[in-house]
């Protein structure tokens, strides 16, 4: 499989990507004499492709802008459409003289963008990086496939893939991947190469598999342990957008509709989240799992509704999730053994990683395509892995880490479930402390606020039940509230405890009780 590139060297860098509405065609012409037919004759102009590139995502008219990061998805704008129609066509109005030369009238500009109808070429996304798609074949021509609907725009050149690498070939590949590249990390366990060693793949393989990815969490017990290196290569490799954690889930719902309206880079990256943060806005549980997006567009009374095609990553130390995140969070932890700041960067097998990445990102990426064509010529072999909401992705990652021989694939997932999720953590306490002391039988909350602070029912308020029951905050719930939190949980386990309800319909009372653990094997 062959890429593009300049002088055949195997890591030219790119300086500069296309530069789709640059496109050489003729001059549309179009009459703006009475505003109906205005509208009509830009309308046909922009569906036609007299204006170059211009594709629908979500229910809006974009094309591709040029930043400092590189290209970017930009809404259509009433100013965005004149000045593209004042440069590629020929915009009129019949004067008694004849046809005078003038700018696209903004009512007309409004009202064209107004449409909601659009015949458009749908665009999924921008591509920095070759795409595969379902049958296995490489998208290595720049611009925009209607067959997959990305549109490809490399930031690096690489040399030929080969469609099936020998032995040698893989094996040079893996070694400059995970050996030299990853392999001086302080990974916690297997399990957390493994699982960035996946998360390398997810921008190579947006075009076979449509599915929401989770969240990636890289995480470490102390500053300076390698955290935004890791970040550092998917920005090299793929392009990042970088986004700032909201300060609450309205704010991160802005940020996360700004970043996905706006970003042409297949990975976003929150970075250096506070120390100890747990991770717990509804917001991100609700786009983890989401194949579309939907939000307001902030200052307008408008819905924009866009492809969830992103890899989500947060990054922080003695990072935790709550609520549901803990099952829809895949880790990559580091732990290293002595203080990061006293490590030696010369005795790396990859040196300054910062100063490599620059030297070498062609290489691996093309380390990446090489592995990724050795799975295909493999027969693209998958495993059994299964995470509910997120399709094919489990084990589609699984088959190739597991052709690759890297063990440690989800292998942990429950014990991080548990470990990494404060919540879990919180109410298994709770529920083991409930099931010790209370038992089996049936209570209402107002039973349970009462049995854990009250001394007139005949139970300590010293019990461990007043000592791990959850609280909103510093705020002890009342009979109401738990009731709700209850409610929000029951069926559920929490280390092997689970909470059951009874419904009383004739004294419109909830009964609650837990269910223990079973009992063990002999």
């Amino acid at each position: 499989m062959s890429h593009p590139s300049d002088d055949g060297h195997p890591t030219d860098t790119v300086t500069a990507v296309p530069q789709p509405r640059a496109e050489v065609r003729e001059r549309v012409v179009i009459d703006v004499t009475d505003e109906p037919t205005g509208v009509t004759e830009v309308t046909r102009a922009l569906q036609s492709g007299a204006i170059a590139d211009v594709y629908l995502r979500g229910r809006r008219p974009v094309w591709i802008g040029e930043g400092n990061e590189g290209p970017f998805i930009e809404e259509i704008s009433k100013d965005g459409l004149t000045l593209a129609l004042h440069e590629h066509a020929e915009v009129f109005k019949m004067r008694k003289t004849g046809p005078a030369p003038v700018l696209l009238p903004t009512r007309v500009a409004a009202v064209v963008l107004a449409r909601n109808n659009w015949k458009l070429p749908p665009l999924k996304g921008i591509s920095s990086v070759p795409l595969l798609s379902p049958d296995g074949q490489l998208q290595l021509r720049e611009g925009y496939n209607p067959a997959t609907g990305w549109f490809y725009a490399p930031r690096i050149r690489i040399k030929d893939v080969p469609e099936n690498p020998t032995a040698a070939d893989i094996a040079a590949a893996q070694e400059l991947v995970v050996g030299k590249m990853l392999g001086d990390f302080p990974w916690m366990k297997a399990s957390d190469l493994a699982q960035f060693v996946g998360a390398l793949f997810i921008p190579l393989l947006r075009s076979m598999i449509p599915d929401p990815t989770p969240m990636w969490a890289i995480t470490a017990t102390n500053p300076g342990s390698g955290k935004s290196l890791l970040s550092r290569i998917l920005a090299e490799l793929f392009g990042i957008k970088g986004a700032t954690w909201g300060t609450d889930n309205g704010e991160q719902r802005k940020v996360i509709t700004s970043v996905m309206m706006e970003t042409g880079a297949p990975v976003a990256v929150f970075d250096n989240l506070p120390t100890g943060h747990t991770i717990r806005f509804p917001v991100m549980s609700e786009l983890i799992t989401s194949a579309t997006w939907s939000d307001r567009i902030l200052g307008r009374s408008e819905i924009v509704a866009l492809p969830n095609n992103l890899l989500w990553v947060v990054n922080g130390n003695n990072l935790t999730v709550g609520d549901d995140l803990g099952r829809r969070t895949i880790w990559c932890r580091l732990d290293p053994d002595v203080r990061p700041d006293t490590r030696d960067p010369s005795n790396f097998a990859a040196g300054d990683l910062n100063e490599w990445l620059q030297l070498h990102r062609a290489e691996v990426l093309h380390a990446l395509l090489t592995l990724l064509c050795g799975w295909v010529a493999a027969g693209m072999p998958k495993t059994s892995h299964h995470m509910a909401s997120f399709g094919a992705w489990p084990r589609t990652l699984g088959g190739i880490l597991n052709w690759m021989c890297l063990p440690g694939w989800l292998e942990d997932r429950e014990e991080m479930m548990e470990d990494a999720d404060e919540d879990a953590m919180e109410w298994a306490a709770f529920l083991a402390a409930w099931y010790e002391e209370l038992g089996p039988q049936e209570y209402t909350s107002q039973n349970l606020v009462d049995f854990a602070f009250a001394a007139a029912t005949g139970v300590s308020a010293a019990s461990n039940l007043s000592r791990v029951m959850p609280t909103n905050g510093d705020k002890i719930p009342n009979s109401k509230q738990l009731g709700k939190w209850l409610r929000a949980r029951q069926g559920r386990f929490f280390s092997g405890y689970r909470i059951m309800s009874r419904r009383d319909a004739r004294q419109k009372i909830n009964y609650w009780r837990v269910e223990g653990p079973a009992p063990t094997k002999q």
